[in-house]
């Protein structure tokens, strides 16, 4: 005995031993430059995982056992959950909406399993599943798989997680339909303006045109609020942006009155609603103007920009209004007519 505490040696040498400690049965091994404990109930359960342990580390197979048990003691939800704290919480301008995917995530059966099993096989599986049995759309499907994939390098980069391949890369992920890719006409645009006057959400008519007359996102028109606005310069500033940099943008004649003409909300926003009460709003919209499938609130967007586009706005003038970054992706925005075309070609005769 020593302090109270039983030591048993078991190959002096190996500098391997089990004491009593409070309660429990301590292991400790020394070898090689590798000093490991472990803490059990039974005696003999130390033994035996000292004797182990030693052998592993004798054959040089210590360390990949050891990263083996570290994925069979981590589950998937686990990841998620640290991706949501660690890296969503801060660099995401929407995290909440990713909150709910993760906790819808994390209920399903895949959540509660051990990275250690989860494989291309069960990732398959799990996709058939919903896709299938649940009947989730392909693109709802992808964007599970995504999430996860997401999470895994994320926590696998920085937190020492020990997965040689992200399981997600090694299975097809469901194909999408083809984006949605048109403008409105002008009889579509009346109507559509028609059908948000009658909206429950009062606000309906006026984000709809403020969103084609600015170009700017969804959540960018329902986070802005009047202290952001300059009324005399006709200049507003957007804060939050998908890209973390906030930029000034120009205020049309029309975009000017419209918001003028909206009450004074408590928390000094123009068009005071969360995402997913709007979402629901809208898709009553769309079915009742019968733009369903065909037209999302993110085409307002591309509506604008080919309106100024077609006005002989500047690319440089377009990508300052609209917060693009390259000029690819202002490509995808404009859809320029082929009778604007024609009408340009006249002005050279």
């Amino acid at each position: 005995f020593r302090g109270g505490h039983s030591l048993v040696t078991l190959r002096k040498e190996e500098m391997a031993t089990i004491r009593k400690h409070r309660k429990k049965w301590q292991a400790i091994v020394r070898k090689n430059k590798i000093l490991v404990g472990k803490s059990f109930w039974k005696k003999s359960d130390a033994s035996a995982w000292a004797y182990k342990t030693e052998a592993q580390i004798e054959t040089g197979t210590y360390k990949r056992v050891q990263e083996a048990e570290k994925l069979s003691d981590i589950k998937l939800k686990e990841v998620l959950n640290i991706y949501y704290e660690k890296y969503l919480v801060l660099n995401s301008t929407d995290h909440k909406k990713e909150k709910y995917l993760i906790d819808h995530l994390s209920k399903k059966p895949i959540g509660n399993m051990y990275l250690s099993d989860i494989t291309g096989s069960v990732l398959a599986k799990f996709r058939d599943h919903e896709l299938e049995e649940e009947g989730r759309s392909n693109a709802t499907v992808k964007k599970y798989l995504m999430m996860f994939s997401r999470a895994i390098n994320k926590v696998k980069a920085e937190h020492n997680i020990p997965i040689t391949v992200n399981p997600v890369g090694t299975i097809k992920m469901p194909a999408e339909p083809p984006p949605i890719d048109r403008i409105l006409t002008r009889e579509e645009w009346r109507k559509l303006l028609v059908v948000c006057a009658k909206s429950n959400l009062y606000f309906m008519k006026e984000i709809v045109i403020v969103a084609r007359e600015t170009l700017c996102r969804r959540g960018e028109l329902l986070r802005l609020k009047w202290q952001d606005v300059n009324w005399e310069q006709a200049t507003a500033r957007i804060n939050i942006t998908k890209t973390k940099k906030p930029r000034e943008i120009g205020l049309s004649p029309l975009a000017i009155a419209t918001l003028r003409s909206l009450p004074r909300s408590t928390d000094g926003r123009f068009f005071p609603c969360n995402v997913n009460g709007f979402n629901s709003y809208w898709r009553k919209v769309l079915r009742a103007a019968e733009l369903e499938g065909v037209f999302t609130f993110h085409r307002l967007r591309h509506q604008g920009a080919t309106d100024l586009a077609e006005s002989d706005w500047s690319i440089a003038e377009l990508s300052a209004q609209g917060g693009w970054s390259s000029l690819a992706s202002l490509k995808r925005y404009t859809h320029i007519q082929a009778k604007h075309l024609a009408k340009k070609m006249k002005t050279r005769a």
